[in-house]
């Protein structure tokens, strides 16, 4: 039986990241197919859009996996904002508000990250 303190870990942090995170990175994959199917014709294009497609549809499990995580271990985001600088997150973990920020260079970093990893498990 683990024990569950009032504050956050980095765990809850991490939890936090990659529910912010995975939104934008379909999103990104959106995007990008729709402007890829313009060269619909061509071969290669069409091997990276099975592959994007791939790779966005392991994205949904994993994001329902951290949705249910973060349930259990009751933590919600209360308001996710862009800004120029990056994205603020203000989040409750087990009733303790809490905020951070994530700067665009490191967004930028975490996503690709996070694609490599999923990449390699597909």
């Amino acid at each position: 039986m683990s024990v569950i303190t009032k504050n956050e870990t980095d765990e809850d942090v991490q939890l936090i990241k990659e529910y912010t995170l995975l939104p934008i990175l379909l999103d990104m994959l959106a995007r990008d197919s729709e402007q890829l199917k313009i060269y619909k014709d061509k071969l290669v294009y069409s091997h990276v859009l099975f592959y994007l497609k791939e790779v966005e549809n392991a994205i949904y499990p994993e994001l329902q996996n951290v949705k249910n995580y973060m349930k259990k271990r009751d933590i919600k985001v209360l308001n996710t904002s862009t800004t120029s600088l990056g994205i603020n997150v203000e989040y409750k973990v087990r009733g303790y508000i809490h905020h951070f920020t994530m700067l665009r260079s490191l967004v930028k970093a975490e996503l690709m990250t996070t694609l490599m990893k999923m990449r390699r498990s597909l």
